[in-house]
C-alpha cells in the first residue's frame, strides 16, 4: 500500500471535508485541503506533485467535472489520478460525464469508510504501476497514427472498470470471513488485475511515445 502519498481534497462542505480527512488521516497519507475549485486549480498547476485528487463535483465557483477535464488536458497535471465525489449528481449521465472527463473513479455521498479507503488504495496502486512502467519506457518503430491514438486512450478506458473490480474485491476481502481459500482467491484476482493494467498501460505509453516522436520529427 502507498502510505506516503500526497492527496488533495477539494470540497466546500466542512462536514464532508472533515469526514474524508478523518478517514484518510488514519492511513498515514499527507493530506491537503482546499474548499474551492479555482484555488485548487492554481495549487495543482504550480505544484503538480500530488498523487491523487479527491474532487467534489459540485463546488461554489466551478463544476468539478469541468475542473477534472481542465486538469486532464494540461500536460503538467494530466498524470494525477482524480476521483470525483458527489452527493447530488449521482445519476448515470453525470457519472459517465465524469469518467469521460478523465476521472479514475466516481464515489457517491454519504461516503462509506471502507469504499473510500479501498478506492484510494486502488487508485494509488494502479497509478504507481503506471509510473513505474513510464520510467522504463522506450520508443519503438512508428506505426499508423490513427491506431496509435486509439491505443493512447486505451489505458483510461480499461482502467475505469478495472479499478472498480479492484476496489470491490478489496472491500469484499475486508468484510468476508477470513480463510486460506479466500486469501488465495483475492490474491489471484489482484494479480490478474495488475497484469491487465500493466499490459494496457504499456500499450498506451508506447502509443503516446510514438505520437510524440512523430510530432517531433514533423517539426524538424
Amino acid at each position: 500500500m502507498v502510505t506516503d502519498a500526497r492527496i488533495l481534497i477539494v470540497d466546500d462542505d466542512p462536514v464532508s471535508m472533515a469526514v474524508i480527512h478523518g478517514l484518510l488521516n488514519k492511513e498515514g497519507y499527507e493530506l491537503c485541503k482546499v474548499g474551492l475549485g479555482g484555488p485548487a486549480l492554481d495549487l495543482v498547476t504550480v505544484d503538480p506533485t500530488f498523487d491523487l485528487i479527491l474532487l467534489d463535483v459540485v463546488l461554489p465557483d466551478t463544476d468539478g467535472i469541468t475542473l477534472c477535464r481542465t486538469l486532464k488536458s494540461n500536460p503538467r497535471t494530466e498524470h494525477i489520478p482524480i476521483v470525483l465525489i458527489s452527493g447530488f449528481r449521482t445519476d448515470d449521465h453525470s457519472i459517465r460525464d465524469g469518467l469521460e472527463a478523465g476521472a479514475e473513479g466516481y464515489l457517491l455521498k454519504p461516503i462509506e469508510d471502507t469504499a473510500l479507503r479501498a478506492w484510494v488504495r486502488t487508485t494509488l496502486h494502479i497509478s504507481a504501476l503506471h509510473r513505474e512502467l513510464a520510467s522504463r519506457m522506450s520508443v519503438i518503430a512508428p506505426g499508423q497514427q490513427e491506431t496509435l491514438e486509439k491505443f493512447a486512450k486505451l489505458s483510461h478506458a480499461i482502467n475505469n472498470p478495472l479499478q472498480t473490480l479492484y476496489a470491490t474485491v478489496d472491500i469484499l476481502s475486508l468484510n468476508l470471513p477470513k480463510s486460506d481459500e479466500l486469501n488465495v482467491l483475492v490474491s489471484d484476482i489482484f494479480r490478474h488485475a495488475e497484469s491487465v493494467s500493466k499490459l494496457v498501460a504499456e500499450a498506451s505509453l508506447q502509443a503516446k511515445a510514438l505520437i510524440g516522436s512523430g510530432a517531433s520529427a514533423r517539426k524538424r
